[in-house]
């Protein structure tokens, strides 16, 4: 866990109200703003909701933070803190606690301890927000999934995000017991109110009952056929209700005392969340679009709660059962009248992941696609002024056309044209019969709209007036992410999974230039505003290519996991780039290629940067579910020597820039001593400014900046080869610094060997229709990589040659697996296997495709 949340909500309501006129004035989109950023629209996608005890609060995690409504006027009262996926009150209602990531978090009944989970669980006194335990048994590859106190508050349950359920004596902080009957990773762990027994759910398919007392098994309930993602006991611990994920869309009744199926609830498309009302009678459980209202002694259907848009993945009953709360992946929490099925209040604006950010040619509008729909903005006040509904998934793709009056959305199978004064639907493109439109991009003079189609890797252009189809241009050899226009329209810029960057001409829809260099899908291009140069990002580096003669003029590196999205400023001197998992945006000097500024704030991929038409302000859109406008005039970049990025910090990437500059000379901001050449000396130097947390890097730190054991190995033979004693200057080989520097770098590859081969869990799992399978080397060996369908059958054989000892987490080293078979055709939905087999070692793990 990175961060935890303690609020005394006394306090908290107290200074709230008091604060209510001046913050309703400056507007909730201004509260807790990173440094730069001058508004937030959006309030991140909805991960959990949780009724204070008292029902006169609402919590919401979202992935920005807490949020706090008044549960009576709906009025936001506080944003608490960062990225948050669950969300607990303590008993007593006067805290509130919050977990980020795939991590959770739980008070014991009397309130004075939480316990905190991510590869290690944390015991903290509420009154102080002091650690007064740290339990550590979890593996460092794994994060606690689910924590659960029993009732006297004696025990905690925590369940890994691998096989193991630890249960601790939280007075000791000593392991009780290590459960390990579960065959698969453990999604869920709850109490029963008489704290005797501990149930446990997870991907085995299987719920399993433990007696607390002894940690011994005593049954074993199957029946599902998919992940049980979600257990809760009913309130007086006689039934467990359980909920099966996409692949078994059921939720089971189970008699707790003899372990028998009492009930199967089944839903038509998968489950998310389960709650029992406070009286132990209905159960609400909810899905896709619904959440169904279940009689638990009859296991009958009492009512279906419809208006949702997307997945419901949280559902709460208020104190006194009169209300359900429900949060959905639309961007919306609903008020539901539980007598009636009647929507008493419903939230906006928690819009979900932000793919696409458009401003208007006059910059007071700007237009945001995500999977809530499209949004368009009041810029200078941040409020909605329209949304768009009509796309029946994800919304990948926005841009408005020259004159402002259109604009197009690419989402599921379609492209919409809208018209921006009205919100109504002009055309609807519905050629796209195979995947989401990834991009769409409008001539210079609005004439015609360019999109790109993902599986049969091709580009459409569009006659805006009618709707109608003029080309398909084909070539690409896999999916086109991203197309441009050049500024005359007389050229289309594509970029691909193929790894290349394509050039045709508008006219006639013939192929000009290929350009290859990139090693890695292209996601984002851009013409300059002169038209002279191209941008185009990766997963590894962003190229700049000169036009006219298809030469690479640059190559920009220093995101840590790939460039989603690139932009030119409208002077082009600057060059804003959206970090994939890294979640940072930098600014470019485009005559140099020296970073700026990065920008850090949000908590999710920057999917989509745009400027603003004056240049003055930066939009990203993130998958956090929010986007960010950032004030381009006060982020004015601060750099030392050292710090090649321009980040702030020296560190492993301004290491790893250095290196790949060796061998420049001339005027170059990598060459740090200033003799003319980029060389061994001065990466030594940067490697001796490391502050005092970067000396001593992480394994994880060092995977994402793409460090392996030879290039250390490599460098530290140069340095110690350049060492002349006697120096009096210590920037000099022999003096202090460069001493300084060699220690660093004899730590980085200590640090960078691991101590056993291991076979990591791909990301991300469920995935479509591409993951990386991680692990890690103790010795050199040959590598191969097996899938296996879920009847054993072979489906792609990844043959990686020989590889030294390191660590291979990274997406570009990871080994890498298209979800095709043996022949290029896409596999189907399901459970896959894969094997790792690097000399003698061999192990496997279970990954899921979902489409």
């Amino acid at each position: 866990m990175k961060k935890l949340t303690l609020i005394t909500l006394t306090l908290l309501l107290t200074t709230a109200v008091a604060l209510l006129p001046a913050t309703a004035q400056e507007g909730y989109n201004r509260w807790g703003l990173p440094e730069g950023a001058t508004l937030r629209l959006g309030k991140g996608s909805i991960n959990e909701l949780a009724y204070s005890p008292d029902g006169a609060l609402l919590a919401v995690a979202s992935s920005i933070g807490v949020w706090l409504y008044d549960a009576q006027t709906y009025q936001e009262l506080a944003l608490l803190g960062d990225f948050a996926y669950s969300v607990v009150f303590s008993p007593d209602g006067k805290t509130l606690a919050s977990g980020e990531y795939t991590v959770s978090v739980a008070f014991s009944p009397d309130g004075k301890t939480l316990a905190s989970g991510d590869n290690t669980i944390r015991l903290w006194d509420v009154a102080t927000g002091t650690l007064q335990q740290t339990l550590t048994e979890h593996t460092e590859s794994n994060y606690t999934d689910s924590d659960a106190f029993s009732p006297d508050g004696q025990t905690l349950a925590s369940g890994d995000g691998d096989v193991p359920i630890h249960l601790w004596d939280v007075a000791t902080g000593t392991l009780q017991y290590t459960l390990t009957e579960h065959t698969d990773t453990v999604e869920s762990v709850t109490f029963s109110p008489d704290g005797q027994t501990l149930a446990s759910g997870g991907w085995d398919n299987t719920l399993r009952l433990w007696d607390v007392a002894t940690g011994t098994l005593q049954k074993t309930l199957t029946g599902h056929t998919g992940i049980v993602n979600s257990i809760v006991f009913s309130p007086d611990g006689r039934t467990l209700a359980s909920g099966g994920g996409w692949q078994d869309n059921t939720v089971r009744l189970w008699d707790v005392a003899t372990g028998t199926l009492q009930h199967t609830l089944t839903h038509t498309q998968g489950r998310y969340s389960v709650t029992f009302s406070p009286d132990g009678q209905t159960l609400a459980s909810g899905s896709w679009k619904e959440i169904l209202l279940w009689d638990v002694a009859t296991g009958t259907l009492l009512n279906t709660l419809t208006g949702h848009m997307g997945g419901v993945y949280s559902v709460a009953f208020s104190p006194d059962g009169r209300t359900l709360a429900s949060g959905s992946s639309d961007g919306t929490i609903r008020f539901w009248d539980v007598a009636t099925g009647r929507v008493q209040q419903t939230l906006t604006e928690h819009t979900g992941v932000v793919s696409s950010v458009a401003f208007s040619p006059d910059g007071a509008t700007l237009a945001s696609g995500s999977w809530s729909g499209v949004h368009l903005w009041d810029v200078a006040t941040g409020t909605v002024q329209q949304t768009l509904a009509g796309h029946t998934g994800e919304v990948r793709s926005v841009a408005f056309s020259p004159d402002g009056q259109t604009l197009a959305s690419g989402g599921w199978l379609e492209i919409r044209l809208w018209e921006v004064a009205t919100g109504r639907v002009q055309h609807t493109l519905p050629e796209h019969t195979d995947n989401v439109v990834q991009s769409v991009a409008f001539s210079p003079d609005g004439r015609m709209l360019a999109s790109e189609s993902w599986w049969d890797a091709t580009l459409r252009l569009w006659d805006v007036a009618t709707g109608t189809l003029q080309q398909t241009l084909t070539g690409h050899t896999g999916g086109v992410y991203s197309v441009a226009f050049s500024p005359d329209g007389r050229m289309l810029a594509s970029g691909s999974s193929d790894a290349t960057v394509r050039l045709w001409e508008v006219a006639t829809g013939t192929l000009q230039q290929t350009l290859t260099g990139h090693t890695s899908d292209v996601r984002s291009v851009a013409f300059s505003p002169d038209g002279q140069t191209l941008a185009s990002g990766s997963r590894e580096e962003i190229r700049l290519w000169d036009i006219a003669t298809g030469t690479l003029q640059q190559t920009l590196t220093g995101h840590t996991s790939g460039v989603e999205s690139v932009a030119f400023s409208p002077d082009g001197q600057t060059l804003a780039s959206g970090g994939s998992w890294d979640a940072t945006l930098w600014l470019w000097d485009v005559a140099t290629g020296r970073v700026q500024q990065t920008l850090t704030g949000h908590t999710g991929k920057v999917r989509s940067v745009a400027f603003s038409p004056d240049g003055r302000t930066l939009a990203s859109g993130s998958g956090d579910g929010t986007v960010l406008l950032w004030d381009i005039a006060s982020v004015a970049p601060e750099t030392v020597r050292e710090d090649i990025n321009g980040d702030g910090v020296v560190n492993i990437q301004d290491l790893v820039l250095v290196a790949g500059q060796f061998g420049k000379t001339g005027e170059h901001g990598a060459d740090v001593n200033g003799d003319g050449v980029v060389n061994i000396q001065d990466l030594v130097l940067v490697a001796g400014a490391f502050g005092a947390e970067a000396a001593a890097p992480s394994v994880r730190a060092i995977s994402l900046a793409r460090l392996t054991v030879s290039d250390v190995e490599e460098w530290l033979i140069e340095a110690r080869g350049s060492i002349r004693s006697g120096s009096g200057d210590a920037s000099r080989p022999g003096g202090l610094s460069y001493g300084r520097g060699i220690a660093v770098l004899e730590r980085l590859l200590a640090s960078l060997m691991p101590t056993e081969t291991v076979l990591l869990a791909n990301y991300p799992n469920p995935f479509n229709p591409e993951t990386w399978i991680p692990y890690q080397l103790s010795e050199p060996a040959e590598v191969t990589v097996t899938i296996y369908a879920a009847n054993g059958a072979v489906v792609r054989r990844l043959d990686l040659g020989h590889r030294r000892a390191g660590s291979y987490e990274s997406r570009h080293r990871a080994a890498y697996w298209d979800g095709r078979n043996a022949q290029g055709e896409p596999v189907a939905s399901g459970v896959y296997f894969y094997t790792l087999s690097a000399g003698e070692f061999s192990a496997t793990r279970k990954m899921v495709i979902r489409k």
